[in-house]
């Protein structure tokens, strides 16, 4: 059972006229339905990243698109799950987000000084900063 609002309690109905209180009536299931059938919008995620022998080319880099879009800018986090690259040189990884809205994000992998790396990958997830009741 609903409740209703106050100025729709069955105590206060002798006080209002039937067309009035069936417009105000329609109003209030209507908001309700709209209320009720307001889609969550729920956390998305995903892979991003290479793996090749000899040698992978790098810097990787992809703009991610959120599908559908959030309705504001998301609250993102990353991590790297995979990682190979020569024993015989240094390892140097560099990861990179950017321009990160709410219709999605560039993500970037790069090296530096000489690192030889055959691959690199990421996972990510990108979640409502809040969820509503």
């Amino acid at each position: 059972m609903v409740a209703l609002p106050d100025h729709l309690n069955a105590t206060m109905i002798g006080s209002v006229d039937a067309s009035q209180l069936n417009r105000e009536l329609k109003q209030y299931i209507k908001e309700q339905i709209k209320q009720a059938s307001r889609t969550r919008q729920g956390c998305q995620s995903g892979v991003f990243g290479k793996h090749a022998y000899p040698e992978m080319k790098f810097p990787a880099s992809a703009y991610i698109t959120f599908n559908p879009p959030f309705t504001a800018t998301p609250a993102l986090v990353y991590g790297l799950y995979l990682y190979d690259s020569s024993k015989n040189t240094n390892s140097r990884l560099v990861t990179d987000v950017s321009n990160l809205s709410k219709s999605g994000f560039n993500l970037k992998i790069k090296t530096f000084a000489g690192t030889k790396m055959w691959g690199a990958r990421i996972s990510w997830m990108a979640c409502p900063k809040s969820f509503e009741n």
